[in-house]
């Protein structure tokens, strides 16, 4: 009778301390690391490693920051910031980068407007990924 809107409400999602997560995250929502990550995570929201967080990770997200440690590489659509307790020990491609006094940043920096295409491209490669996934599912239940 009435049309139901199906609206994605993003929520924050959080990796405790004392939690150790090893994978692929693929989230719309925040995420937020106060524990220790191992894998790759692509989000189109905002990654904030918290002061005791580690990220031995690839990381691709629109804003960055880093007031732990993060191992990999980063691609980040907006704005990178590691703070007087961060440090960064890889490859960033990012739009702007902000290391305030104190933090660390071991490795190499580019700066550039095409990283939302990167971003872009690898979120519809992982969709179209899933689709295929599923349609292999269908078939396989039919």
């Amino acid at each position: 009778m009435f049309k139901e809107s199906k609206r994605l409400i993003a929520t924050d999602t959080l990796i405790g301390q004392g939690t150790v997560v090893e994978g692929s995250i693929l989230t719309e929502a925040n995420l937020r690391i106060e524990g220790e990550f191992h894998g790759e995570i692509t989000t189109k929201g905002e990654i904030i490693v918290g002061e005791f967080g580690v990220a031995k990770a690839d990381m691709n997200c629109v804003t960055l920051t880093i007031a732990g440690q993060v191992h990999g590489d980063v691609n980040v659509n907006g704005r990178l910031i590691i703070t007087p307790s961060g440090q960064l020990n890889g490859t960033a491609v990012v739009q702007s980068i902000i290391v305030q006094e104190g933090g660390s940043f071991n490795g190499e920096c580019k700066m550039s407007s095409a990283v939302k295409s990167e971003l872009t491209a690898l979120s519809k490669t992982q969709d179209d990924k899933q689709d295929k996934q599923e349609k292999a599912k269908a078939r396989q239940a039919g």
